[in-house]
């Protein structure tokens, strides 16, 4: 297995998989494998299905889409469920997030020139990274991190790569990628 499907298991393990509108610990309505709907257009150009396995209207997005953003936020994915939540079929969703992986891959080689050539467990940590911080935090508030990946140095990227929000376990497994390059 290639390292993007590695990723896409592991951004899948670590941001889950949800098929209806969420809020993110923040407030931020998503869905799918983290996948950030900033307004109502957003959602709406998504094949959401109703609970008749039908393709959602306009109105009907629109109304899931608010009643969600006007619920509190950082409750268990659970709580925003309802008996009238539309769907995204899970084509959908892993076509997001090959196109939100394909997307940082791009911002990673800006950061990063040589990024073509870093082992894939290197790609895959920093994959999960850009994904759970985007990439303008990540170049903007790890600049021992970004250096040391500049360098190559994957033990210092390893020890520089402890992110505020994610779990623990979450941080260690990222670290590790960095850290497998070395035995």
């Amino acid at each position: 297995m290639g390292y993007l499907e590695q990723s896409y298991d592991a951004l899948k393990r670590w941001e889950g998989v949800v098929p209806y509108m969420y809020l993110d610990s923040i407030g931020l309505v998503t869905v799918g494998v983290g996948f950030m709907l900033p307004n109502v257009y957003a959602a709406s150009t998504l094949p959401f299905v109703n609970t008749k396995d039908e393709p959602a209207s306009q109105v009907e997005i629109a109304l899931d889409y608010n009643r969600v953003k006007a619920l509190p936020a950082n409750k268990l994915v659970t709580y925003y469920h309802s008996f009238s939540s539309l769907l995204l079929p899970p084509s959908e969703i892993n076509r997001l997030l090959a196109a939100n992986v394909t997307s940082f891959e791009v911002s990673l080689r800006r950061i990063y020139p040589d990024y073509d050539v870093y082992p894939g467990s290197v790609k895959i940590g920093l994959l999960d990274m850009v994904y759970n911080l985007g990439a303008a935090k990540l170049q903007a508030t790890y600049p021992k991190f970004n250096a040391a990946v500049r360098a190559h140095n994957w033990e210092l990227a390893a020890a520089q790569s402890h992110r505020n929000g994610p779990s623990e376990e979450r941080n260690t497994w990222t670290k590790n990628q960095f850290l497998e390059t070395l035995l």
